[in-house]
Protein backbone atom coordinates (compact mmCIF):
# COMPACT_ATOMS: atom_id res chain seq x y z
CA UNK A 1 0.00 0.00 0.00
CA UNK A 2 1.19 3.48 -1.03
CA UNK A 3 2.58 5.40 2.37
CA UNK A 4 2.91 8.72 2.96
CA UNK A 5 5.76 10.57 3.80
CA UNK A 6 4.25 11.85 6.93
CA UNK A 7 3.54 8.19 8.14
CA UNK A 8 5.46 5.10 9.27
CA UNK A 9 4.82 1.83 7.84
CA UNK A 10 3.11 0.63 11.25
CA UNK A 11 0.86 3.91 10.95
CA UNK A 12 -0.21 3.20 7.62
CA UNK A 13 -1.15 -0.80 8.18
CA UNK A 14 -2.87 0.53 11.41
CA UNK A 15 -4.65 3.34 9.95
CA UNK A 16 -6.02 0.88 7.11
CA UNK A 17 -6.65 -1.48 9.94
CA UNK A 18 -9.11 0.70 12.07
CA UNK A 19 -10.74 2.24 8.67
CA UNK A 20 -11.60 -1.41 7.40
CA UNK A 21 -12.93 -1.93 11.69
CA UNK A 22 -15.24 1.52 11.20
CA UNK A 23 -16.54 0.93 7.60
CA UNK A 24 -17.47 -2.90 9.18
CA UNK A 25 -19.08 -1.41 12.37
CA UNK A 26 -20.00 1.71 11.77
CA UNK A 27 -18.73 3.62 14.94
CA UNK A 28 -15.40 4.81 16.31
CA UNK A 29 -12.88 1.96 16.85
CA UNK A 30 -10.28 1.51 20.32
CA UNK A 31 -7.04 0.28 20.50
CA UNK A 32 -8.51 -2.57 22.61
CA UNK A 33 -11.04 -3.70 19.36
CA UNK A 34 -8.15 -3.39 17.03
CA UNK A 35 -5.53 -5.73 19.25
CA UNK A 36 -8.44 -8.24 19.62
CA UNK A 37 -10.07 -8.19 15.75
CA UNK A 38 -6.56 -8.07 14.49
CA UNK A 39 -4.62 -10.24 16.98
CA UNK A 40 -1.94 -7.08 17.09
CA UNK A 41 1.10 -8.29 18.86
CA UNK A 42 2.26 -4.58 20.23
CA UNK A 43 -0.11 -3.52 23.67
CA UNK A 44 -3.04 -1.36 23.75
CA UNK A 45 -0.72 1.50 24.78
CA UNK A 46 1.06 1.00 22.12
CA UNK A 47 -1.31 0.86 19.75
CA UNK A 48 -2.80 3.73 21.51
CA UNK A 49 0.30 5.47 21.00
CA UNK A 50 0.49 5.24 17.39
CA UNK A 51 -3.12 6.15 16.87
CA UNK A 52 -2.84 9.33 18.69
CA UNK A 53 0.42 10.47 16.01
CA UNK A 54 -2.31 9.83 13.63
CA UNK A 55 -5.01 12.14 15.09
CA UNK A 56 -1.88 14.90 15.26
CA UNK A 57 -1.38 14.53 11.36
CA UNK A 58 -5.14 14.86 10.92
CA UNK A 59 -5.79 11.07 9.22
CA UNK A 60 -8.22 10.62 12.66
CA UNK A 61 -10.16 12.59 15.38
CA UNK A 62 -12.34 11.35 18.12
CA UNK A 63 -15.86 12.50 18.09
CA UNK A 64 -15.78 12.40 21.69
CA UNK A 65 -13.10 12.40 24.67
CA UNK A 66 -13.56 9.26 25.87
CA UNK A 67 -14.33 7.71 22.42
CA UNK A 68 -12.31 5.64 20.47
CA UNK A 69 -10.83 7.00 16.44
CA UNK A 70 -12.85 7.69 13.66
CA UNK A 71 -11.15 8.03 10.62
CA UNK A 72 -11.59 11.56 8.72
CA UNK A 73 -11.14 13.00 5.13
CA UNK A 74 -7.65 11.86 4.81
CA UNK A 75 -8.12 8.57 6.76
CA UNK A 76 -10.57 7.28 4.00
CA UNK A 77 -8.53 8.91 1.34
CA UNK A 78 -5.22 6.79 2.46
CA UNK A 79 -7.31 3.75 3.01
CA UNK A 80 -8.98 4.14 -0.82
CA UNK A 81 -5.74 4.95 -2.67
CA UNK A 82 -4.22 1.63 -0.85
CA UNK A 83 -7.34 -0.11 -2.50
CA UNK A 84 -4.77 -0.98 -5.89
CA UNK A 85 -6.41 -2.91 -8.94
CA UNK A 86 -9.94 -3.94 -7.71
CA UNK A 87 -10.93 -7.85 -8.34
CA UNK A 88 -13.77 -8.80 -10.49
CA UNK A 89 -17.58 -8.99 -8.72
CA UNK A 90 -17.19 -12.05 -7.15
CA UNK A 91 -19.57 -14.92 -8.69
CA UNK A 92 -22.82 -14.38 -7.17
CA UNK A 93 -22.48 -10.77 -7.66
CA UNK A 94 -21.68 -11.19 -11.33
CA UNK A 95 -24.64 -13.47 -11.61
CA UNK A 96 -27.14 -10.89 -10.31
CA UNK A 97 -25.78 -8.18 -12.10
CA UNK A 98 -26.20 -10.16 -15.88
CA UNK A 99 -29.92 -11.49 -14.98
CA UNK A 100 -30.89 -7.41 -13.31
CA UNK A 101 -29.67 -5.45 -16.63
CA UNK A 102 -31.10 -8.23 -19.09
CA UNK A 103 -29.87 -8.07 -22.60
CA UNK A 104 -33.50 -8.05 -24.07
CA UNK A 105 -34.38 -4.16 -24.46
CA UNK A 106 -31.85 -1.59 -25.42
CA UNK A 107 -33.34 1.71 -24.82
CA UNK A 108 -31.16 3.48 -23.90
CA UNK A 109 -33.26 5.46 -21.04
CA UNK A 110 -34.27 1.84 -19.67
CA UNK A 111 -30.95 0.78 -19.36
CA UNK A 112 -30.48 3.41 -17.65
CA UNK A 113 -33.34 3.19 -14.83
CA UNK A 114 -32.47 -0.46 -14.38
CA UNK A 115 -28.58 -0.03 -13.63
CA UNK A 116 -28.99 3.35 -11.51
CA UNK A 117 -31.58 1.19 -9.34
CA UNK A 118 -29.12 -1.99 -9.47
CA UNK A 119 -26.58 -0.37 -8.10
CA UNK A 120 -28.86 1.91 -5.62
CA UNK A 121 -30.05 -1.21 -4.11
CA UNK A 122 -26.71 -3.57 -3.74
CA UNK A 123 -24.89 -0.38 -2.06
CA UNK A 124 -27.96 1.01 0.13
CA UNK A 125 -26.16 4.59 -1.32
CA UNK A 126 -27.72 6.39 -4.24
CA UNK A 127 -26.94 4.68 -7.62
CA UNK A 128 -26.71 6.92 -10.60
CA UNK A 129 -26.00 6.45 -14.13
CA UNK A 130 -25.17 9.21 -16.33
CA UNK A 131 -25.80 8.80 -20.68
CA UNK A 132 -24.15 10.98 -23.03
CA UNK A 133 -25.91 12.31 -25.92
CA UNK A 134 -23.08 14.70 -27.23
CA UNK A 135 -20.89 16.18 -28.56
CA UNK A 136 -22.74 13.98 -31.48
CA UNK A 137 -20.30 13.21 -34.18
CA UNK A 138 -21.63 12.56 -37.58
CA UNK A 139 -24.73 10.53 -38.75
CA UNK A 140 -24.23 7.61 -40.34
CA UNK A 141 -27.81 6.19 -40.14
CA UNK A 142 -31.19 5.78 -38.28
CA UNK A 143 -32.47 2.19 -38.22
CA UNK A 144 -35.98 1.47 -37.11
CA UNK A 145 -36.78 -1.55 -35.51
CA UNK A 146 -40.19 -2.25 -34.91
CA UNK A 147 -41.53 -4.17 -31.78
CA UNK A 148 -44.92 -5.93 -30.87
CA UNK A 149 -47.89 -2.98 -31.59
CA UNK A 150 -47.13 0.16 -31.84
CA UNK A 151 -43.46 0.17 -30.20
CA UNK A 152 -40.32 -0.22 -32.09
CA UNK A 153 -36.44 0.60 -31.24
CA UNK A 154 -35.05 3.65 -32.95
CA UNK A 155 -30.99 3.22 -33.62
CA UNK A 156 -29.01 5.88 -34.29
CA UNK A 157 -25.41 5.14 -35.93
CA UNK A 158 -22.65 7.43 -35.63
CA UNK A 159 -19.42 7.29 -37.49
CA UNK A 160 -16.72 6.00 -35.40
CA UNK A 161 -18.98 2.79 -34.24
CA UNK A 162 -21.14 3.96 -31.48
CA UNK A 163 -25.05 4.38 -31.94
CA UNK A 164 -27.89 5.96 -29.61
CA UNK A 165 -31.02 4.15 -29.14
CA UNK A 166 -34.40 4.43 -27.62
CA UNK A 167 -37.80 2.99 -27.17
CA UNK A 168 -40.93 4.83 -28.83
CA UNK A 169 -44.48 4.47 -29.19
CA UNK A 170 -45.55 5.23 -32.63
CA UNK A 171 -48.79 5.32 -31.94
CA UNK A 172 -50.20 2.41 -33.95
CA UNK A 173 -48.76 -0.55 -35.91
CA UNK A 174 -46.95 0.82 -39.30
CA UNK A 175 -46.76 -1.98 -42.54
CA UNK A 176 -42.94 -2.97 -43.10
CA UNK A 177 -42.83 -0.97 -46.16
CA UNK A 178 -44.06 2.18 -44.27
CA UNK A 179 -41.38 1.74 -41.58
CA UNK A 180 -38.96 1.48 -44.23
CA UNK A 181 -40.11 4.01 -46.65
CA UNK A 182 -40.22 6.38 -43.15
CA UNK A 183 -36.64 5.78 -42.26
CA UNK A 184 -35.39 6.20 -46.13
CA UNK A 185 -36.76 9.88 -45.82
CA UNK A 186 -35.00 10.51 -42.65
CA UNK A 187 -31.60 9.41 -43.73
CA UNK A 188 -32.02 11.53 -46.51
CA UNK A 189 -32.42 14.92 -44.61
CA UNK A 190 -29.70 13.64 -42.17
CA UNK A 191 -27.32 11.34 -43.09
CA UNK A 192 -23.39 12.99 -43.10
CA UNK A 193 -24.75 15.61 -40.95
CA UNK A 194 -23.82 16.89 -37.17
CA UNK A 195 -26.17 15.24 -35.15
CA UNK A 196 -26.80 18.30 -33.57
CA UNK A 197 -28.06 19.26 -36.58
CA UNK A 198 -30.31 16.17 -37.59
CA UNK A 199 -33.34 17.29 -35.43
CA UNK A 200 -33.82 20.67 -37.02
CA UNK A 201 -33.71 18.90 -40.46
CA UNK A 202 -36.45 16.42 -39.54
CA UNK A 203 -38.29 19.41 -38.45
CA UNK A 204 -37.91 20.84 -41.48
CA UNK A 205 -39.30 17.58 -43.24
CA UNK A 206 -42.35 17.69 -40.79
CA UNK A 207 -43.15 21.04 -42.30
CA UNK A 208 -43.76 19.79 -45.87
CA UNK A 209 -44.26 16.17 -45.49
CA UNK A 210 -47.39 13.81 -44.85
CA UNK A 211 -48.84 10.77 -44.07
CA UNK A 212 -47.76 7.92 -42.33
CA UNK A 213 -44.18 8.66 -42.91
CA UNK A 214 -44.88 12.20 -41.45
CA UNK A 215 -46.14 10.27 -38.57
CA UNK A 216 -43.13 7.99 -38.11
CA UNK A 217 -40.48 11.26 -38.74
CA UNK A 218 -42.45 13.74 -35.46
CA UNK A 219 -42.29 10.39 -33.34
CA UNK A 220 -38.49 10.27 -33.75
CA UNK A 221 -38.27 14.21 -33.53
CA UNK A 222 -40.04 14.33 -30.21
CA UNK A 223 -37.42 11.71 -28.57
CA UNK A 224 -34.36 14.62 -29.69
CA UNK A 225 -32.88 14.60 -26.32
CA UNK A 226 -32.05 11.36 -26.29
CA UNK A 227 -31.30 10.74 -29.85
CA UNK A 228 -29.56 14.68 -30.94
CA UNK A 229 -28.92 16.30 -28.16
CA UNK A 230 -25.82 17.66 -27.24
CA UNK A 231 -25.86 17.23 -23.71
CA UNK A 232 -26.16 14.32 -21.32
CA UNK A 233 -28.75 12.97 -19.06
CA UNK A 234 -29.06 11.37 -15.48
CA UNK A 235 -30.71 8.58 -13.65
CA UNK A 236 -30.57 8.40 -10.24
CA UNK A 237 -31.95 5.76 -7.35
CA UNK A 238 -32.14 5.95 -3.89
CA UNK A 239 -35.01 4.15 -1.78
CA UNK A 240 -33.60 5.96 1.74
CA UNK A 241 -34.44 2.71 3.48
CA UNK A 242 -31.21 0.86 4.44
CA UNK A 243 -32.31 -2.59 5.09
CA UNK A 244 -28.47 -3.89 5.13
CA UNK A 245 -28.02 -1.60 7.82
CA UNK A 246 -24.50 -0.65 5.89
CA UNK A 247 -25.56 3.35 6.10
CA UNK A 248 -26.49 4.42 9.41
CA UNK A 249 -25.34 7.48 8.30
CA UNK A 250 -28.48 8.02 6.28
CA UNK A 251 -30.49 8.68 9.44
CA UNK A 252 -28.48 12.00 10.02
CA UNK A 253 -30.74 14.69 8.92
CA UNK A 254 -27.76 16.63 7.00
CA UNK A 255 -26.91 13.90 4.96
CA UNK A 256 -30.42 13.08 4.16
CA UNK A 257 -31.50 16.89 3.64
CA UNK A 258 -27.93 16.62 0.94
CA UNK A 259 -29.07 13.83 -0.84
CA UNK A 260 -32.71 15.25 -0.70
CA UNK A 261 -31.29 18.23 -2.64
CA UNK A 262 -29.39 16.32 -5.30
CA UNK A 263 -32.08 14.29 -6.15
CA UNK A 264 -34.55 17.32 -6.79
CA UNK A 265 -32.13 19.02 -9.30
CA UNK A 266 -30.44 16.88 -11.77
CA UNK A 267 -28.09 19.80 -12.77
CA UNK A 268 -26.38 19.89 -9.53
CA UNK A 269 -25.86 16.02 -10.00
CA UNK A 270 -24.51 16.79 -13.38
CA UNK A 271 -22.78 19.79 -12.14
CA UNK A 272 -20.84 17.41 -9.51
CA UNK A 273 -19.85 14.87 -11.91
CA UNK A 274 -18.04 17.33 -14.57
CA UNK A 275 -14.62 16.39 -15.30
CA UNK A 276 -15.44 12.58 -14.65
CA UNK A 277 -16.21 11.53 -18.07
CA UNK A 278 -13.59 9.17 -20.05
CA UNK A 279 -11.65 9.28 -16.85
CA UNK A 280 -11.78 6.03 -15.56
CA UNK A 281 -12.30 5.10 -11.65
CA UNK A 282 -12.67 8.44 -9.68
CA UNK A 283 -12.79 8.57 -5.92
CA UNK A 284 -13.65 12.11 -4.16
CA UNK A 285 -14.45 11.94 0.03
CA UNK A 286 -15.55 14.39 1.56
CA UNK A 287 -14.29 18.02 1.53
CA UNK A 288 -12.84 16.38 -2.00
CA UNK A 289 -16.04 17.15 -3.23
CA UNK A 290 -16.54 21.15 -5.02
CA UNK A 291 -20.04 20.63 -4.87
CA UNK A 292 -21.90 22.08 -1.87
CA UNK A 293 -23.77 19.41 -0.05
CA UNK A 294 -21.23 16.50 -0.66
CA UNK A 295 -18.79 17.30 2.09
CA UNK A 296 -19.98 14.72 4.24
CA UNK A 297 -20.56 12.06 1.81
CA UNK A 298 -18.34 9.74 -1.02
CA UNK A 299 -18.55 10.43 -4.82
CA UNK A 300 -17.62 7.12 -6.86
CA UNK A 301 -17.57 7.21 -10.38
CA UNK A 302 -16.67 4.64 -13.30
CA UNK A 303 -17.06 5.94 -16.85
CA UNK A 304 -18.19 4.08 -19.96
CA UNK A 305 -16.14 5.06 -22.56
CA UNK A 306 -18.34 4.22 -25.56
CA UNK A 307 -20.96 2.62 -27.78
CA UNK A 308 -24.85 2.84 -26.37
CA UNK A 309 -24.30 3.20 -23.19
CA UNK A 310 -21.59 5.82 -22.81
CA UNK A 311 -21.41 8.12 -20.08
CA UNK A 312 -21.14 7.65 -16.07
CA UNK A 313 -22.25 4.87 -13.50
CA UNK A 314 -21.85 5.66 -10.11
CA UNK A 315 -22.47 5.78 -6.07
CA UNK A 316 -23.07 8.76 -3.72
CA UNK A 317 -22.94 7.32 -0.50
CA UNK A 318 -21.36 7.92 3.40
CA UNK A 319 -17.67 8.36 3.83
CA UNK A 320 -17.80 4.74 5.28
CA UNK A 321 -19.15 2.96 2.25
CA UNK A 322 -18.01 -0.14 1.49
CA UNK A 323 -15.55 1.00 -1.20
CA UNK A 324 -14.09 -2.69 -2.17
CA UNK A 325 -18.08 -3.77 -2.94
CA UNK A 326 -18.74 -0.25 -4.47
CA UNK A 327 -15.54 -0.33 -7.13
CA UNK A 328 -15.99 -4.34 -8.00
CA UNK A 329 -19.82 -3.36 -8.49
CA UNK A 330 -19.34 -0.39 -10.79
CA UNK A 331 -16.57 -2.39 -12.48
CA UNK A 332 -18.84 -5.05 -13.19
CA UNK A 333 -21.80 -3.12 -14.10
CA UNK A 334 -19.77 -1.49 -16.63
CA UNK A 335 -18.41 -4.42 -18.52
CA UNK A 336 -21.89 -6.34 -18.43
CA UNK A 337 -22.98 -2.73 -20.17
CA UNK A 338 -20.46 -3.05 -22.77
CA UNK A 339 -20.34 -6.61 -23.34
CA UNK A 340 -21.05 -7.32 -27.01
CA UNK A 341 -24.51 -7.99 -28.41
CA UNK A 342 -25.40 -11.64 -29.68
Amino acid sequence: MPERIDMTPAESELLDLLVDLHIETGGPVSSRMLRRRYRIPASTAQIRGILHRLEEKGYLYKPHVSAGSVPGDAGFRHYVDGLGDVSAPQRRLAETIRARLGRENEDVRDVMMRTSRLIGELTSCMGLMVGIFGPGGTVERLRIIQHEGSRGLVVLDIRGGRERSVGIDFGRRHRIEIIARAAQIMNERIAGYPVEEAHERLIGYLREGSGAEREIAAAVAAESLYLFSGDCDVEYYFDGMDKSGMNAEFADPRVLTSLVRLMGRKSLILEALKGRFGRGTIVTIGRENRLGGLEELALVTRALPGGACEGLLGVIGPMRMSYRLVLSLLDGTARELQRPRS
